[in-house]
């Protein structure tokens, strides 16, 4: 494959990476900034239901009406390790926007999300796309929306393909709110139940109410996606989880791993977005 041939599709891995993963830097710089949270007292997690956890989660979410952030992104896959930076923007529940660029480089694609469409710019190619999420979801064989970005981009609770939380587990110092009822696990256990479930499992921390785990299996096709999350900072819209390593696993599996060196909340945000006259429509 020539560099434009793995330059084109590095951008594409990377695009379905950034939607499902966030993290941030340990670089001495953004000490100053940022602290790491101290957990007050560890306990172990008392038994609760899970509305009364959902409940707890929201209230203790990672909550800002816009934030911005730059990050540097390694992803591993079949087609080999890629290393990039990004500049990423969002406003609360109604846009993504992503800068993507070679280390130290010049922008190679853009992409810009809004609750109905997905817009893609590829500048290594000289194309475009205007779609919706139904092409994400044709090209990566894995159901995702804009709630499902946003959540797993800011670490928050939410519900995959609007399933319910039926069932809390315990495991540690950790809740384990789950879509899965214990009648359910049960029978997703059997070797005979043709009706396994689709899964949603977010590993809760007992004392600060943020995720710090969430888990996503599809039993019935073995396709998942894990996110772990780590490095939780005090920022002006609470916690944030300043690093975390994703694993999608569908018709291939991809890793990645971002590192965040800037992260400013409330910051006033466009979105920038111009195709190009000659660019050519991907259809």
């Amino acid at each position: 494959m020539n560099s434009n041939g793995r330059r084109s599709g590095a951008f594409f891995v990377m695009l379905s990476l950034c939607l499902f993963a966030t993290a941030a830097a340990t670089l001495t710089s953004c000490k100053a900034r940022y602290k790491t949270a101290k957990v007050k007292e560890e306990r172990k997690p008392e038994d609760k239901s899970a509305p009364d956890l959902q409940s707890l989660i929201e209230q203790n979410s990672f909550s800002s009406n816009s934030f911005t952030a730059k990050a540097s992104v390694k992803t591993m896959s079949g087609d080999g390790d890629n290393s990039f930076s990004i500049n990423l923007r969002m406003r609360a529940d109604s846009a993504v926007w992503l800068s993507i660029s070679p280390l130290l480089g010049i922008e190679v694609a853009r992409v810009l999300l809004t609750r109905d469409s997905v817009k893609l710019i590829d500048r290594i190619n000289n194309k475009y796309a205007v779609t919706d999420y139904n092409y994400l979801n044709d090209v990566y064989r894995i159901n995702i929306d804009f709630d499902i970005i946003q959540g797993v981009l800011t670490g928050n609770l939410f519900a995959y393909k609007k399933n319910k939380f039926n069932s809390v587990y315990l495991e540690d110092r950790y809740y384990i709110l789950s879509t899965l009822s214990k009648k359910k696990l049960k029978r997703s256990l059997e070797d005979t139940d043709v009706n396994k479930p689709i899964v949603q499992d977010m590993w809760v921390d007992a004392s600060s109410y943020r995720i710090i785990k969430l888990n996503i299996e599809d039993q019935r096709t073995g396709k998942s996606l894990q996110t772990d999350y780590s490095d939780h900072r005090q920022t002006e819209g609470g916690l944030f989880p300043f690093k975390s390593n994703t694993t999608v696993a569908a018709e291939k599996q991809i890793k990645v791993d971002i590192e965040y060196n800037r992260l400013t909340v409330n910051a006033r945000t466009d979105f920038p977005f111009s195709i190009p006259s000659s660019f050519e429509k991907i259809n």
